[in-house]
């Protein structure tokens, strides 16, 4: 699924244009950029957290080569996975339940959806 898809989805299930929805998307990647840049992390509960690490410099020798190689350090990106979205992906969570049972129903592709 890529952004099409989602705008495409959430677009129908909340009723609003396309357009509508693609700028609240694109609002939130820049706020979660420029959050991230300011090295401050982003929780959003029961699905996960975006956060920024440290990654140190060091030293590889090349495979073909021999010669060593310096690395810079650098900061990361990572995502932890919350715990309502671990159990929804495993299934553990009833579809129509919380914040995965929405986000599941809304994300999972199917021929006919049962009306909440």
């Amino acid at each position: 699924m890529n952004k099409t898809d989602v705008v495409r989805r959430v677009a129908r299930e909340t009723r609003l244009s396309q357009r509508v929805v693609s700028d609240v998307i694109g609002a939130t990647h820049r706020l979660i950029e420029e959050t991230l840049r300011d090295e401050k992390s982003v929780t959003f509960p029961g699905f996960g957290t975006f956060q920024t690490s440290q990654r140190r410099g060091g030293k590889v020798k090349h495979v073909r080569t021999g010669e060593i190689v310096e690395y810079p350090a650098r900061r990361i990106v990572g995502f932890r996975v919350g715990e309502v979205l671990k159990r929804a992906v495993r299934g553990e969570n009833r579809r129509g339940k919380g914040i995965a049972g929405k986000l599941s129903a809304l994300l999972t592709p199917s021929k006919r959806r049962k009306k909440e």
